[in-house]
């Protein structure tokens, strides 16, 4: 963790196993409720998965586990205007991670944690409801649900101020939000 001069840091960690408990319920109610909304919005429109449906799933699921991580490390990449040199890339205890190794305004960190549930979850939810589509509307709920630790630690700092700064934890679900002494 990096000194900043005239912030003093506090770490601020989701645990991994109450991500996890978060990402089922949260998958359960968008299941219920995107099953439902696409019932109301397509009647006509069945759900219809085979295997090579279910294979693609799988596929698009695997790919975008990457695309996750490398969404949020081009976000802060581009926040920070670091290079690719400063973002490291691994897996804690079976979760994918994404770090970068410099403090941020806490704006850019939620916009970078926030990115891959916008683009992989909440678009193609939103494109499905809309075309009448299961296999984007499974992918989009996927994404939000891959996302649930993200929201979680978006959560712990929400009522951080906006001159907070925020450093990304290397080693854990979370962060080191940084305040201005004094």
């Amino acid at each position: 963790m990096p000194l900043v001069e005239g912030y003093v840091a506090e770490k601020r960690t989701v645990s991994l196993l109450l991500a996890n408990i978060f990402s089922i319920i949260l998958l359960a109610v968008l299941l219920l409720a995107g099953f439902a909304a696409m019932h109301l919005l397509w009647p006509s429109v069945n759900f219809d998965f085979g295997s090579s449906e279910m294979l693609l799933l799988l596929l698009v699921f695997i790919v975008g586990i990457v695309v996750h991580e490398l969404i949020h490390g081009i976000t802060w990449m581009l926040a920070t205007h670091k290079g690719f040199s400063h973002l490291s890339f691994g897996v804690i205890k079976m979760s994918p991670y994404c770090h970068i190794d410099v403090p941020m305004p806490k704006r850019q960190y939620v916009a970078g944690a926030l990115m891959p549930l916008l683009l992989l979850g909440v678009l193609p939810t939103l494109v499905a409801l809309a075309i009448g589509n299961y296999f984007w509307l499974l992918v989009g709920i996927i994404f939000i649900t891959a996302a649930a630790g993200d929201i979680m630690i978006v959560w712990a700092i929400r009522k951080e101020p906006a001159t907070a700064l925020v450093y990304d934890h290397p080693s854990e679900a979370g962060c080191y939000v940084y305040r201005r002494e004094g």
